[in-house]
């Protein structure tokens, strides 16, 4: 008697459904290892490796023909071959390259310690946790708000510090909304993009004549999605999708709204207005991202809080002294909680931060 063909978890399921005498199962949401194994397979050898290992384990092409190019694509190599780290040197807690999971990063590549903006910044006064909660929804199609005009007003009504996550940045418009207001009205502005649309975005600033002498009071960083790693060492990291704005920390606009011409006048978009404690959600999740970001143009390690010099004065949350240099002038607290109609700290507290000058690492 011939052994029953071995099915992967998806064909099994496929099966499943397709037939009206079987009962209905309760959902399983655990990994599919059939899956993992021909990922790895394509990631390692290819196409052909990877249609090997779908026949062994009895499993569907679970993958796109985009999917399987975009892996292919960006493989990248390990820093080092697996099979030259030996003993506890392997891998975590003294395992080989072999017993390492998908999905994991080896030693040699995980990142460093958390720059210091993080602590500095998860500790700054927040006022988005003085405002009430509430979720505003806006669609292409309504006239009366169009999602451009939103996300420029937003850019031109920002005063102190600007935050974006973007996957593709093209729109001049837009770039120059957020020139004038860093260089005119001395907002800070740090953009992450993902790294697939930097060269989109270098190709817009060669076009327009923008350099780094332009961007004083911005940071133009890159940031990659999660990576994939497979047994073997190779891996491949995925894309930001994630697109919000935070303007001062009070409101946070996201949704599908990318930054491009297509986007502002024919692409249907939407994009969500929030304000209260949601907005802390998007600030952890920029603060996380950034922590793996790189820089790109711009400033590559922005001030928390510009140094004042003596005799100088904050006044809505810039600097102002007869003595201090332009750059001081017009440098802004990126991280200040006050809004421009709010009380200044006590004197103490004033002298206190005359005094101290606060980095973050790039």
């Amino acid at each position: 008697m011939s052994r029953s063909r071995h099915l992967g978890k998806i064909r099994k399921r496929l099966e499943d459904v397709k037939s009206q005498w079987v009962r209905p199962a309760r959902a399983d949401f655990s990994d599919n290892e059939s899956a993992r194994l021909a990922t790895d397979a394509l990631l390692d050898g290819g196409s052909e490796a990877y249609w090997r290992v779908l026949s062994q384990e009895g499993e569907v092409d679970f993958l796109s023909s985009v999917e399987a190019q975009y892996i292919q694509a960006q493989a990248r190599e390990p820093p080092c071959p697996p099979d030259t780290l030996g003993g506890a040197e392997a891998g975590p807690k003294g395992l080989d390259s072999s017993s390492l999971q998908s999905g994991t990063y080896f030693p040699v590549a995980s990142e460093g310690s958390e720059p210091a903006l993080l602590h500095s910044w998860a500790s700054a006064e927040k006022p988005y946790l003085k405002e009430k909660s509430s979720a505003t929804v806006y669609f292409q199609t309504d006239k009366h708000n169009n999602i451009r005009d939103l996300v420029r007003r937003c850019i031109t009504r920002t005063s102190q510090v600007l935050v974006i996550l973007m996957d593709v940045f093209t729109d001049v418009e837009i770039f120059c909304d957020i020139l004038e207001a860093a260089n005119k009205r001395g907002v800070f502005v740090c953009v992450l993009l993902d790294q697939g649309g930097v060269k989109l975005f270098q190709e817009m600033c060669d076009k327009i004549q923008i350099s780094d002498s332009h961007l004083k009071n911005i940071s133009i960083r890159s940031v990659e999605g999660e990576v994939y790693c497979a047994k073997s060492g190779r891996k491949f990291a995925g894309q930001i999708r994630e697109k919000f704005i935070i303007s001062d920390w009070r409101f946070v606009l996201s949704g599908s709204y990318s930054f491009t011409w297509l986007c502002g006048h024919v692409h249907r978009n939407i994009l969500s207005k929030f304000t209260g404690q949601a907005v802390e959600l998007f600030d952890e999740e920029f603060r996380h991202l950034y922590a793996s970001s790189k820089p790109v143009m711009g400033l590559k390690s922005p001030r928390l809080v510009a140094p004042v010099p003596p005799g100088a004065a904050l006044a809505n949350g810039r600097l102002s002294s007869s003595s201090g240099s332009a750059s001081d002038r017009t440098s802004s607290n990126p991280f200040s909680g006050r809004s421009g109609g709010s009380h200044p700290p006590p004197k103490s507290k004033q002298n206190k931060t005359k005094t101290k000058k606060q980095r973050f690492g790039s």
